[in-house]
């Protein structure tokens, strides 16, 4: 399968963004198993929870990510 230069740069921004999603639905799972932790053990704050929330991720992110795995394709 031949992917013309408009259809590549696409499906690397897909992959990108699909990365950011999974990195960001694993955080969240993380955060949400030590909110409960820290609930059940009492030591549920404002502070820890604020500690808690993943960062989110930029568009600048997603194109920097996309040029990352452009690096790896480009090499002969």
């Amino acid at each position: 399968m031949s992917l013309n230069p408009f259809e590549l740069r696409f499906k690397l921004l897909e992959m990108s963004q699909k990365y950011f999603q999974e990195q960001a639905t694993k955080n969240q799972e993380l955060a949400a198993q030590a909110w409960e932790t820290a609930v059940k053990q009492g030591e549920d704050t404002v502070d820890f929870y604020q500690s808690l929330l993943p960062a989110s991720y930029s568009i600048e992110d997603i194109k920097n990510k996309a040029e990352e795995l452009y690096e790896f394709v480009d090499k002969k």
